[in-house]
């Protein structure tokens, strides 16, 4: 029995346990690994928050502003998928304690208070394009959301565009603008892997400042043509054939009779392990079957 694999197998095994696991676990929370800071803004900036949690099923998080929930259909207020709240254009009134709050089914939890000082007054004085906070590097498996946060600030207020740095266009399928310039792509695919800059524009002037992170997406591996069985007569060669794709690219290995098989006088692989050929010696059986085994 001749047997191909792709190295990657383990990691989607692990994958696949850890959903099953997931299920059936008791539903649990931790404490905030990261909690909010508090923060200091001018009138007509912008502030920002931030939390994050685990727990079995994921946390929701949202958003309390002394004690009371904070009103996200307000356009100045953006709550990303992430648990990141942004407040732009802020007023005075912006000033209060927040607190970040986790919910699932093991029940809620509040972070520790942080509070946001608004101080300055409104005034015309031009003041440079700066992006306070841009976009992390991120590492993803196709099918998940990319949340690419933005956060830019000056006088007269910037706008924020985004580009890759390959120059390819970005799309409009599954891309939606978040808030002032947050970009989230949904559903991605090995395609959406680059670069991503993030600009500032002062408006009517070339005036820019950027940022940029890298997205990396990556595809479980999968056989696109796996080892057939054959019958060779004594005295010939049996080559068989194995492509596999995924991102990274897979490793393959080959295995006869659950032993790895190493290249010797008689079996040789080819281009990336992709080719195995066996040549003819004394003792090799007439029918050679194969079969791809993978997760």
């Amino acid at each position: 029995m001749w047997c191909c694999v792709h190295k990657v197998f383990v990691n989607t095994i692990s994958k696949i346990l850890s959903h099953i696991v997931n299920q059936y676990m008791i539903p649990s929370m931790a404490d905030f690994h990261v909690q909010p800071r508090s923060v200091r803004g001018e009138l007509a900036g912008v502030g920002r928050f931030q939390c994050q949690i685990h727990g079995l099923p994921e946390p929701v998080i949202s958003w309390e502003k002394d004690g009371r929930p904070v009103d996200t259909s307000d356009q100045r207020y953006t709550l990303l998928p992430t648990g990141v709240l942004q407040i732009t254009g802020l007023r005075e009134e912006d000033s209060g304690v927040f607190c970040c709050v986790a919910h699932n089914s093991a029940g809620v939890k509040h972070s520790n208070g942080a509070r946001l000082t608004v101080s300055g007054s409104q005034s015309a004085v031009y003041k440079e394009p700066t992006i306070l906070v841009g976009p992390d590097n991120l590492t993803l498996t196709v099918h998940q959301t990319a949340i690419l946060e933005c956060v830019a600030t000056g006088y007269p207020r910037p706008i924020v565009s985004w580009s890759r740095l390959d120059g390819r266009p970005i799309g409009v399928e599954g891309i939606q603008v978040l808030g002032t310039g947050n970009l989230m792509i949904s559903d991605v695919r090995v395609q959406h892997s680059g670069v991503y800059v993030c600009a500032a524009n002062k408006p009517g002037t070339r005036v820019r400042r950027t940022a940029q992170g890298r997205l990396v997406v990556q595809a479980p591996a999968e056989f696109v043509q796996p080892p057939q069985s054959i019958s060779r007569p004594v005295g010939t060669t049996a080559i068989f054939t194995c492509v596999a794709q995924g991102e990274p690219p897979p490793h393959i290995t080959w295995l006869r009779n659950g032993q790895v098989l190493e290249p010797d006088g008689h079996v040789k692989l080819r281009n990336n392990n992709r080719f195995l050929s066996r040549d003819p010696h004394q003792g090799i059986a007439h029918h050679i079957s194969s079969s791809s085994s993978y997760t």
